[in-house]
C-alpha cells in the first residue's frame, strides 16, 4: 500500500465519520474518494457497520467497473453511482450517496430547495432532480443518475436521498452540510411566514478551500490538549 493510499483511507474514514456525526450517511449511506495516482477508488463498505466507527482499515477498494479488487469488506450495493460519476468528470475526487432527512424532504416535494443560506447560494440556481424510482444497482441506472446530476454539484433522488460531489473530499462535506442546513432551515422559515431566498444576484462568498469545516468537526474526535488550528479561509473581495 502506497503512502497516498494510506493518506487517502485516513481522510474517507474521517470523513465518513463527520458525515456520520451530522446525520447525513446513515444506515444506508456511502463516500468515494480516488486513490490519487491510480485507477481505483476508495469507498466506504455497505452492510450494517456503524460509520461513527470507520477506520481507514475497513475502505474498501474497486477498480473503474466497481469490482471488489481490495478491503475486508465489499462495496455497497449503489456503487455503479460512484463509477459512473467518476468516470464522467475525472476532475471529481469524491463522490458521496447520502440519505440525509431535511435535504430528502424536498426529494418528495414538488418545490425546489431555494438557498436560504449564503453557502447554499453558491450551489447554483437549483439543485436538480434525480426522477427513477429505484435503487441505484446497475451500471445503466448508473449512467441515468449520473445524466441527472450532470455538471451540479449535487442531485435529490427522489424519495430516497442525495448525491453530492466535490473537487476535492473537503469540498464534497461542506457541500453535504450545507445543503442539509438550508433544508432545514427552509423547512423551518417555511412554518413561520414568507421565505426570503438569498438573491441570485448576490450569491455567495466565494472561499478558498473547504478544510477548514472538516477539520472542525476532524477535532471534536480529538482529545482536548490535541486540537489542530485548520486556519480561517479567506474570503474573495
Amino acid at each position: 500500500m502506497t503512502s497516498a493510499e494510506e493518506e487517502a483511507r485516513e481522510k474517507l474514514a474521517q470523513c465518513a465519520r463527520a458525515l456520520a456525526r451530522i446525520d447525513c450517511l446513515g444506515l444506508g449511506g456511502h463516500v468515494s474518494l480516488r486513490i490519487p495516482k491510480s485507477d481505483l477508488i476508495l469507498i466506504t463498505p455497505g452492510g450494517g457497520l456503524d460509520k461513527t466507527r470507520l477506520r481507514a482499515g475497513d475502505m474498501s477498494v474497486m477498480d473503474a467497473t466497481g469490482k471488489h479488487v481490495g478491503g475486508p469488506y465489499p462495496p455497497p450495493l449503489e456503487w455503479p453511482i460512484h463509477t459512473a460519476v467518476h468516470a464522467a468528470r475525472p476532475e471529481l475526487d469524491s463522490v458521496a450517496h447520502l440519505h440525509p432527512h431535511w435535504s430528502t424532504i424536498f426529494g418528495v416535494l414538488d418545490r425546489p430547495m431555494d438557498a436560504v443560506l449564503l453557502g447554499a447560494a453558491r450551489l447554483g440556481d437549483r439543485i436538480p432532480w434525480f426522477e427513477v424510482p429505484k435503487l441505484v444497482t446497475s451500471p445503466a441506472l448508473g449512467e441515468e443518475l449520473r445524466a441527472a446530476l450532470a455538471d451540479a454539484p449535487a442531485v435529490l433522488m427522489r424519495w430516497h436521498g442525495s448525491t453530492v460531489v466535490g473537487d476535492t473530499i473537503e469540498e464534497m462535506f461542506e457541500r453535504a452540510r450545507v445543503i442539509e442546513d438550508n433544508a432545514r432551515l427552509l423547512w423551518e422559515a417555511s412554518l413561520i411566514g414568507k421565505v426570503v431566498p438569498v438573491p441570485r444576484s448576490i450569491g455567495g462568498p466565494q472561499v478558498r478551500g473547504a478544510s477548514r469545516t472538516l477539520g472542525y468537526y476532524a477535532n471534536l474526535e480529538r482529545p482536548t490538549d490535541d486540537q489542530q488550528w485548520i486556519g480561517t479561509e479567506r474570503l474573495e473581495p
